[in-house]
């Protein structure tokens, strides 16, 4: 934890913490490209290329890049629920996923969750008995038709440990997105995000940001 040093009147000096942030790899998923023309892709479990597999849409090996940063489940699960985790660019032009739109986010790649798939990374530097504040952009898909939905609802987790929950509709622009936690012992922990509805709904989330709070 860094401290600033405060002056005052009278010659007396405090220290209060200052905010300090801990490092988010890949924080926004633009370490890796999209390699698909699609221009979104899900993590690959059955061999599959930007061709698709066994039925399935276009897949890339996120979990093998460097850089990524991020551990993405199994592309699909069991039918008749597909659905997976992956990387999307924006939609339009570049991807077909109806993302909501990017202009003026601080990101141009994102994160998609799609059934109950997850995405995790262990995070380093906390700090046992601090208080931290979990920041990030979260939408869902812009379309409503049958399957092709974004009424999900996206859980976010500390060791499995439930710090916020976000129930989203078709057509949620992306938005700024809080959780206020707190540790209990430090060193690193496993930050996860995780889809909970057991259809096809579709939520993307892009610049994660862990900072430290008085």
């Amino acid at each position: 934890m860094s401290f600033t040093k405060l002056s005052l009147l009278g010659g007396i000096t405090l220290s209060i913490a200052a905010a300090q942030s801990l490092t988010v790899v890949n924080s926004d998923f633009s370490a890796v490209a999209v390699r698909c023309s699609t221009g979104y892709a899900y993590q690959s479990a059955m061999g599959g290329n930007c061709a698709g597999s066994n039925g399935f849409g276009p897949q890339q090996n996120f979990n093998f890049e460097a850089g990524i940063g991020w551990t993405f489940s199994l592309s699909y699960d069991a039918q008749p629920n597909p659905g997976g985790a992956g990387i999307t660019e924006s939609s339009p032009p570049n991807s077909g996923f109806e993302t909501p739109p990017f202009t003026g986010l601080p990101f141009s790649q994102a994160a998609l969750l799609q059934s109950q798939s997850v995405i995790f990374q262990r995070i380093s530097g906390f700090v046992a008995g601090q208080i931290y504040k979990l920041t990030f952009y979260l939408g869902s898909r812009y379309d409503d038709s049958g399957q092709s939905q974004g009424n999900q609802t996206v859980l976010a987790t500390l060791d499995n440990v439930p710090i916020g929950v976000w129930k989203l509709v078709s057509f949620t622009p992306f938005t700024l997105r809080t959780a206020v936690f707190k540790v209990a012992t430090g060193g690193s922990h496993i930050l996860a995000f995780r889809g909970t509805v057991t259809n096809p709904s579709t939520a993307f989330f892009s610049d994660v940001s862990i900072e430290a709070v008085q």
